[in-house]
């Protein structure tokens, strides 16, 4: 039943017409509901209607807009009243179940609404489709966010990362409420309670402690810029070394892997083929600015150089070839070069600098000071994990020291 008792001329009249058309779609669908009774039981003239909103699927788009304002807010809300004072896996349940079943209330709070949304989905334009799409984005962001807080103030860490774990909550969500008004829910779940529960276990067996036996510790960028200086000194090889190091994220075992092949020229930027331990391949990106510094090119570059020094050397030593001349980097004695070498390189580069507590740096802040570098720049988390070789379930830590370092960042910024 729309109401209709209260003075209508508080209300704008587009906020009116809306009001009204949600409620009518609501309690008794969108193909049922006609232009002229929305017009009518909000007091204004179908044209004023039409030059509102064009026709009927643009009303409907802005209806579709008003219902997802309305559940974001429900959203956040509920993100701050759980969110806060978490801290153990059952807070986590907690939270879920709490979503799960705020979610359920308020899509089956419209039945009408939804049947027809599923009924009629195929006859709405483009825009209509798009918008709910942007809508249902915008809830995932939201919920995602919440889950990551969770997440970390609980210690915990999960397999995927958090937007994923939304747009999957969310999706079984709606896909429950679809089937309880559209079919006999009974014949799949015995009752709600079941299925929140399944929904729940399912999300939350799958988190683990967040581990801190690798603690992410960056190197400043003035830092890596005296670094590379200081491995420029020392030779071609050394400053190629360096670059890889703090250009493409890899580690010294990766390095030591590298073949003369496994560095490639595409367009403007050079791309090195790396392997894992089971020997699978992984194609990186080498950056040509470090920290807001220009290292070259993709064809003038310390990498590209040495390269060029390299194979001079083959051809000069083409009677005494062995079998590892294909071999990127190879020590004095013209063996491969060990992981032991390029520890040593890395201490001779690094021996005048200290990190904030005293301790001498080490090579895996380079793998460090990369990843949070690729991720301050705006790289998507899936990309990130794809071209870094880091699981997802790692990924979280990174994110922290991301957020330590943006949140020092804007403080300082304060002074100035």
């Amino acid at each position: 039943m729309v109401h209709t008792s209260m003075s209508v001329s508080r209300i704008p009249t587009r906020q009116r017409i809306v009001n009204t058309a949600l409620e009518l779609f609501a309690s008794k669908g969108i193909t049922e509901t006609t232009t002229r009774q929305i017009a009518d039981f909000a007091q204004v003239n179908e044209v004023t209607l039409f030059r509102h909103f064009g026709n009927k699927h643009g009303l409907l788009l802005a209806v579709l807009q008003e219902c997802l304002q309305k559940y974001l807010v429900l959203a956040q809300v509920g993100e701050s009243l759980m969110v806060s004072d978490m801290s153990t896996q059952s807070d986590l349940r907690r939270f879920l179940k709490y979503y799960i079943q705020s979610s359920l209330r308020a899509l089956e709070s419209v039945p009408e609404l939804m049947r027809s949304l599923v009924g009629e989905a195929g006859q709405y334009p483009i825009e209509s489709r798009q918008a709910l799409a942007q809508g249902i984005n915008q809830v995932n962001q939201t919920i995602a966010t919440a889950i990551h807080d969770v997440l970390l103030n609980s210690r915990l860490q999960y397999s995927l990362p958090p937007i994923k774990l939304a747009n999957l909550l969310n999706t079984c969500i709606l896909g429950y409420a679809v089937i309880t008004l559209t079919s006999d829910v009974q014949a799949i779940w015995s009752d709600r309670d079941e299925f929140i529960s399944t929904l729940v276990d399912m999300f939350v067996q799958e988190v683990s402690p967040l581990t801190q036996a690798h603690p992410i510790i960056d190197i400043p960028a003035e830092t890596v810029r005296e670094i590379l200086l200081q491995a420029k000194k020392c030779g071609a090889k050394d400053y190629a070394i360096a670059y890889l190091l703090f250009g493409s994220g890899i580690t010294a075992i990766n390095i030591i892997q590298l073949r003369l092949k496994d560095y490639q020229q595409q367009a403007n930027h050079g791309i090195l083929l790396t392997r894992d331990a089971a020997g699978t391949g992984r194609s990186v990106p080498l950056n040509q600015k470090i920290l807001g510094h220009r290292y070259g090119s993709a064809t003038n570059n310390p990498l590209s150089n040495y390269l060029k020094a390299r194979k001079n050397e083959i051809k000069n030593d083409l009677k005494d070839l062995k079998d590892d001349v294909e071999t990127m980097f190879i020590s004095g004695d013209r063996k491969p070069l060990s992981l032991e070498e390029i520890e040593q390189l890395w201490e001779r580069w690094t021996q005048p600098f200290r990190n904030l507590d005293g301790s001498p740096l080490i090579i895996d802040q380079a793998r460090h000071t990369w990843c949070l570098e690729m991720l301050s720049r705006g790289i998507d988390a899936d990309s990130f994990c794809i071209i870094s070789g880091i699981k997802p379930k790692e990924l979280q830590a990174y994110q922290i020291r991301l957020n330590e370092k943006l949140a020092i960042d804007k403080a300082i910024a304060l002074d100035s």
